[in-house]
């Protein structure tokens, strides 16, 4: 039955949002940032600690299955799995560790990150990093194999 529901076609439905390898990089988000940022490179995330608890985690992934069928080449990262903790949302944590990120990567990868259309929270913080929007992916998916694969220019 596992198997079964893996070959199970769904849609994917996805916003694009990128930056360039050595693209300049608006200057969006807070010159005063009170949360120290580390990498953790055992699961390749860049986490911020409060009093040992982890209130946000954004993962960075050297390779994307989705992003290959639709063509991107390497070499780029992606940005993914991000969560900030509740009590600390609305405080600049999203967009500032993408910004981080941004800073490292951007002179040797093409930085990405893939967004629902409906996740308006994510979109704004994404924005205010600096990523621009590039596309909307979709297709249907059916296990490892992507189909009716369409791609749109989004502003």
């Amino acid at each position: 039955m596992g198997l079964l529901n893996k070959l199970k076609p769904y849609p994917v439905d996805l916003l694009l949002y990128g930056l360039p390898k050595s693209a300049d990089l608006p200057d969006k988000v807070s010159k005063i940032f009170p949360f120290p940022i580390e990498f953790c490179e055992k699961d390749s995330q860049f986490i911020i600690k409060l009093e040992g608890k982890v209130i946000h985690r954004s993962k960075l992934f050297n390779s994307s299955y989705l992003l290959r069928n639709f063509g991107y080449r390497q070499p780029y990262v992606t940005v993914g799995d991000c969560h900030t903790d509740d009590k600390y949302r609305g405080k600049g944590i999203y967009p500032n560790v993408i910004h981080h990120i941004l800073i490292q990567y951007r002179n040797t990868h093409d930085v990405y990150m893939l967004v629902a259309p409906t996740n308006i929270a994510s979109i704004q913080g994404i924005k205010r990093a600096g990523l621009k929007p590039m596309a909307r992916l979709q297709c249907l998916k059916m296990g490892p194999i992507y189909l009716r694969k369409k791609t749109f220019k989004i502003d």
